[in-house]
């Protein structure tokens, strides 16, 4: 997958995060819930975050997307893979909009996100680093067929890291 291609689910139209997603990305991250899971990076660090990801399009052919609705184009969040290599694996990711929660995106954007990669990168299992008290997206990575494969620390933050194998 190129950084000009798109994945679409019924409902949504996952794209390459872009420059022009800083304000969303902002917002998003600003919400209480997300800033209680993931913290509360800068501006700078957001804006950083998207050339970073299109510098992992190009180098590993994956990096974040933003989850758009594809009715009306509205900005619902982020999903994406991200390799992290002091474990040398690669994490899927999801992240909504206040707005966007409760009704399946996550699950159907994070769905359609793990099936391409499985489908099209050299990866044995994806995983979702997920802290142990964030309930909704435990729901989504089972949802998705994650189990736990063990407790670890994600930038000074206890996880639990669940896995998927290759089918």
């Amino acid at each position: 997958m190129s950084s000009t291609v798109s994945i679409e689910t019924e409902r949504l139209r996952l794209r390459p995060v872009q420059p022009d997603d800083l304000d969303e990305l902002v917002r998003l991250h600003e919400d209480p819930a997300v800033a209680h899971f993931i913290g509360s990076p800068t501006r700078d660090w957001l804006a950083d975050r998207i050339g970073w990801s299109r510098e992992e399009w190009t180098g590993r052919g994956y990096g974040l997307l933003a989850i758009l609705d594809r009715t009306d184009g509205a900005f619902l969040g982020r999903t994406g893979l991200k390799y992290w290599p002091q474990f040398e694996e690669t994490e899927l990711g999801w992240v909504l909009q206040p707005e966007a929660r409760g009704r399946g995106i996550a699950t159907e954007a994070a769905g359609a996100v793990l099936r391409w990669g499985l489908a099209n990168l050299d990866l044995p299992y994806v995983t979702a680093m997920i802290r142990p008290y964030n309930g909704p997206s435990i729901a989504v990575a089972e949802r998705l067929g994650f189990s736990p494969l063990r407790e670890d620390e994600l930038l000074g933050v206890g996880v639990t890291v669940y896995a998927v194998r290759q089918p």
